[in-house]
């Protein structure tokens, strides 16, 4: 794998782990101007998403780092580099989806959470 592929991969991981941190701040200041019981339910549920995205990242990441200690053009490396490269991209689409998700959220005015994921 090319070294700047190495980097676009883990560049892209580290845009991930900053959204999940931007989305949960959003959370925490939308939490700060509605409690009601329905939006506690909503903030519940988005909180336990983001909760598993940081498992998933952290997976992610391990897994990145593990296959950049080979240094090998096998097959299987291959094909576990092509997994990760998917996994990443789905994560994106999350990510997005949660950004949809959490746009209306009751804010104080700031500028909506997000960290401009790459292209």
């Amino acid at each position: 794998m090319s070294r700047e592929k190495k980097f676009e991969l883990l560049r892209l991981l580290e845009y991930l782990k900053q959204e999940n941190i931007l989305l949960k701040q959003r959370l925490m200041e939308a939490l700060r101007i509605d409690s009601s019981r329905q939006f506690l339910e909503r903030a519940e549920a988005l909180q336990q998403q983001f909760l598993q995205n940081d498992q998933a990242l952290a997976l992610m990441h391990h897994d990145l780092v593990m296959l950049y200690q080979k240094h090998s053009d096998c097959k299987s490396y291959l094909l576990q580099r092509e997994g990760l490269e998917s996994d990443l991209g789905r994560m994106k689409e999350e990510f997005e989806h949660l950004r949809l998700q959490c746009a209306d959220l009751p804010s104080s005015g700031a500028a909506p959470a997000s960290c401009g994921l790459p292209g």
